[in-house]
Parts: structure tokens; sequence; C-alpha cells
């Protein structure tokens, strides 16, 4: 009786899981790609803003490290990671509410 009720629902659940594997694949790219290309951008920027902070224009400056240290592999591709990660975890539920 149980299984009959849950069948619209896992029927339903059922487009998710490819979905959710897509978008995972995608923001372990990203966070891979994070690790080589911008990790040498954020070093650019971090240098590009010391001496912009040298040369008196504190305000571009800062914003140019701030913006270095989003690009780093301790900022948005960390989050990306960590979103990834819980994407793999609710796939996983997805498919175990599936077969269960």
């Amino acid at each position: 009786m149980k299984t009959i009720i849950k069948l619209p629902f896992k029927i339903a659940a059922l487009p998710f899981v490819p979905a959710f594997f897509l978008l995972s694949l995608v923001m372990k790219f990203f966070a891979w790609l994070s690790g080589r290309i911008f990790a040498v951008l954020s070093l650019l920027f971090a240098v590009g803003g010391v001496a912009i902070l040298f040369k008196g224009d504190i305000s571009g400056g800062l914003w140019l490290i701030v913006f270095a240290f989003l690009v780093s592999p301790f900022g948005i591709p960390l989050f990306a990671e960590a979103i990834g990660a819980g994407l793999d975890e609710l796939n996983g539920s997805i498919i175990g509410f599936i077969a269960g």
C-alpha cells in the first residue's frame, strides 16, 4: 500500500536525478578550472591591486584585492565545490528514495 502511494512521487523525482548529476559536474568543472586558471588570474589582480595602492588610489586597489580573493581558490571556487558536493548528496538521496 505504501509503495502505491509513493509511486507518483518517485516518478516525479526521476527527472531530477540527471539534472542534479549534470549540475554537480558543472560545479566540479568550475572548481577544477578555477584551481588552474583563476589562481594565476588572482595573483595578477592582487599584484595589480597592491601596485595601485602604492600609487595612491585606495578604493581601486582595495577593489582589485577583494576581487582577487573572490577569484582565488578560497572564494567563489570553494563555494562552487561545496555546492557540487551538496548536489551529489542530494542526488544520492533522491536515488535512494526512488530505489527504496
